[in-house]
């Protein structure tokens, strides 16, 4: 036997070995938990309730790594469920240290899954093509490794999840479309809580432990944040909940379906409504011939539904909110500095100068606020803001031909934020995902991002996962989404529920329009 051979069946069996010996454990199994659960009790009665909760999360960490199946579980609850605009006492920035996290967890789980479903090289290459061709870019504008490393590592990650959600996906279907079935159901009291914030103008939680005040209810009290930390990335969850809800067509989908719909609006994105609305209509354009009236009537019902709860107005809830920013509750080990380092905060970071806390109107007028958000939408002042930041962006794209062709360098954008900045007191980011790839990594990152893009869609032949990839990447023309994990999470979705649908159906272009029915068995359960 070759010693190449010999090396790889020895990890195999030493891999093996360990989960099944940590699987058998039996009595020793159960007096480690009885340890740990004292442990943390003992932390609680002592005042540390941060080595109570690290105790906590530390035990479920390791019931996780035991099964491949759990880790797929984990890396969606906690790219969704954890809010990157609070710092639990993190080594490094939110995003990062919880971008660490997800990659071990799939790193993991490939080694778990390795002799099942070994290391197919062009999947590999797939997850590896961007950070490729930002390394390029680092190597012909030089600033040093840091910035190589920080500036590739978000792309690594989602590389790597995306290479370890596909694997699992295609041995185990139903795991996926469980999973997101289950995040679909865990939106509806997220989109309660949303409610409440609008009613109370408040955002409770956020309110007392945001590292900052800009994610605080101080910054805009009239849009909701769900448990996301930020209006545009609870927009980005409530528009994929509710299109999976739609698609998937779980038990009593409209529920999920309505309530994502309401904390779509009471969110006030206006970059999720614009990839929920494209979204829709590439799901209509696939559906045209089983439009029906029933289907109709469904639909006007769902829309008078949704548009009630929004507009519902609850007595008892203050009518205004302080503008006064709140100062944070910092978590043992968070640094107290009042302004988050620029170069690795997630986006919508802290501006030179110190961003208005927007004028706060009485509790309830979420319609009213909704309307504001669309009205005279190209004179707005975040308008104003995004064309001043294209221009700026176009200007460092454009400066030479290396930097048109390789971009600026890894965390271009970064430096030039940072010593430079946009002085018009909104905050320091570019808000444009492909151009702030294109102004860091050139025109040829950019194509290899497009290319991505197109093909998947073109592969894809799950009307749910298309009509995701074609939402959130419409969506991502309008913020920087790499640092915030909720956004990179409904991508992630996108390809594990392309990777789970049965490759009977195909919903590409070319087979919507030729007449006559599908048989019953050609039936996908993710295009219904």
């Amino acid at each position: 036997m070759a010693p190449r051979q010999l090396m790889v069946d020895t990890f195999y069996a030493g891999m093996r070995e360990l989960t099944d010996k940590i699987k058998s454990m039996g009595l020793a199994y159960r007096i480690l938990s009885f340890g740990l659960v004292v442990l943390a009790a003992a932390f609680l009665m002592a005042g540390r309730w941060d080595l109570s909760v690290a105790v906590g999360v530390g035990a479920v960490l390791g019931w996780v790594l035991l099964e491949p199946a759990r880790t797929t579980w984990a890396v969606f609850v906690v790219a969704f469920t954890i809010p990157v605009t609070i710092n639990f006492g993190y080594p490094t920035n939110p995003s990062y240290s919880l971008l660490l996290l997800l990659f071990l967890l799939a790193v993991w789980g490939r080694l778990l899954r390795a002799e099942r479903d070994g290391w197919r090289r062009n999947v590999i290459l797939a997850a590896l093509l961007l950070p490729l061709s930002g390394l390029l870019s680092g190597m012909v504008h030089w600033h040093g490794v840091k910035p190589i490393a920080v500036g590739l590592a978000p792309l690594a990650c989602v590389g790597v999840l995306c290479w370890h959600v596909v694997e699992e996906a295609r041995h185990d279907r139903q795991l996926i479309i469980r999973i997101a079935q289950t995040l679909t159901w865990l939106s509806v009291p997220v989109a309660v809580f949303a409610k409440y914030q609008t009613l109370s103008l408040s955002w409770p939680i956020f309110d007392q432990f945001a590292y900052h005040w800009t994610y605080t209810s101080a910054f805009d009290a009239t849009r909701a944040v769900g448990i996301s930390g930020h209006p545009i990335i609870y927009g980005s969850f409530a528009m994929a909940m509710a299109l999976v809800a739609l698609t998937i067509r779980g038990r009593f989908w409209y529920v999920p379906f309505t309530a994502n719909l309401v904390g779509l609006v009471l969110s006030g994105t206006r970059s999720a409504w614009v990839g929920t609305v494209l979204a829709l209509t590439l799901w209509l354009l696939f559906r045209w011939r089983k439009v029906s009236l029933r289907g109709m009537g469904s639909a006007i019902l769902i829309t008078a539904v949704a548009f009630a709860i929004v507009a519902v107005k609850a007595p008892g809830f203050s009518s205004s909110s302080s503008s006064t920013p709140p100062g944070p509750v910092w978590f043992a080990g968070t640094p107290t500095a009042s302004v988050p380092a620029p170069a690795s905060e997630p986006p919508a970071a802290q501006s030179p100068t110190p961003a208005t806390p927007a004028a706060t109107p009485s509790h309830g007028d979420s319609v009213d606020v909704a309307g504001s958000r669309i009205s005279d939408p190209l004179e707005s002042a975040s308008a104003s803001a995004r064309f001043t930041r294209i221009s700026v962006v176009w200007d460092g794209i454009t400066q030479d031909w290396s930097t048109v062709l390789f971009g600026n360098g890894p965390e271009s954008n970064v430096r030039y934020l940072e010593k430079v900045g946009i002085g018009d007191g909104e905050a320091q980011v570019f808000d444009n995902t492909y151009l702030t790839f294109w102004y860091n990594y050139g025109l040829l990152g950019l194509a290899c991002l497009l290319a991505i893009l197109l093909v998947l869609y073109w592969r894809f032949r799950s009307l749910t996962a298309r009509i995701l990839l074609v939402g959130i990447a419409a969506q991502v023309f309008f913020f920087d989404a790499w640092l915030w994990l909720g956004a990179v999470a409904v991508f992630v979705l996108a390809v594990a529920l392309s990777a789970a649908d049965n490759t009977s159906e195909s919903t590409r272009p070319t087979s919507v329009f030729v007449p006559g029915r599908r048989r019953p068995e050609q039936e996908s359960e993710l295009t219904r």
